[in-house]
């Protein structure tokens, strides 16, 4: 009988062509990898940017819907306090506490018969105002539909007189600290309204639209205001300009109370 033979294990290794082949297939893996994470990054910074420019665009409209209501509640005399290329202060009734008579009142009288009191509150000032005629009086005290007055009005109001609130609101760049801060003029001093303003320019317009050159000595002249907005957030990726840090809005507004 033949003896059975049992051939030797191989020992065969792996060659560096083999080795190559494997580098280069990790390398396109890799590359793969690395595009997917770079594409997934820049994703996330142009949501994050578009995303702090809306924040800027809701502040450019905040400052729209305040400076609509420039006038409101207030004698009909200038509404505007101050005007600058950055900044601007106005009267104006942003919580719609204003309200209006509903009975006559008479000169010396210290009871005021309104549609509604319950926006007014002791230590305030409020504006009797009938057409050019009106006067101020501080409130003693308000109910729902009453309120007395610390002393008797001057003159004496028809029923429909207006019955007004504002407060004095101020809008103001700090071009050092890049805020745009709004006082609200309710003794809380001034607020952030939106970071990383880089650059502000208000510019004031009359009646027929045509610019103020000089809106701090025309402020009775102002009726309309255009609002540029430059706000600058985290650099995007590359050059592409859609991932573009710097954002600016553009927006015009005319008080209708003027």
């Amino acid at each position: 009988m033949t003896p059975l033979r049992i051939a030797p294990c191989s020992e065969h290794g792996s060659t560096l062509a083999e080795f190559l082949v494997v580098l280069a297939m990790l390398g396109l893996v890799m590359a793969g990898v690395l595009s997917a994470y770079m594409t997934g990054n820049t994703l996330a910074l142009s949501g994050q940017n578009k995303a702090e420019a809306q924040q800027g665009a809701r502040a450019t409209l905040q400052i729209e819907e305040d400076l609509r209501l420039a006038g409101y509640g207030y004698p009909p005399t200038t509404a505007f306090v101050a005007a600058t290329a950055t900044s601007v202060t106005f009267w104006a009734d942003l919580t719609n506490a204003s309200t209006t008579l509903t009975a006559a009142v008479a000169a010396g009288g210290t009871t005021l018969n309104v549609v509604l009191g319950s926006g007014f509150a002791a230590g305030d000032t409020l504006y009797l105002i009938n057409e050019a005629q009106w006067e101020t009086l501080n409130v003693a005290s308000a109910t729902a539909t009453t309120i007395t007055t610390t002393s008797g009005a001057v003159a004496a109001y028809p029923q429909g007189s207006q019955v007004g609130r504002p407060r004095q609101i101020t809008y103001s760049w700090d071009s050092v600290n890049t805020l745009l801060s709004r006082n609200a003029g309710d003794g809380t001093g001034n607020q952030t309204a939106v970071t990383g303003v880089t650059a502000v320019q208000l510019d004031y317009y009359d009646g027929n639209d045509n610019l103020i050159a000089s809106p701090s000595s025309n402020l009775a002249g102002i009726r309309r205001v255009q609002i540029t907005m430059t706000v600058n957030r985290s650099p995007g990726p590359g050059p592409d300009p859609r991932f573009d840090g710097t954002f600016k809005m553009v927006s015009s507004v005319r008080p209708r109370n003027l």
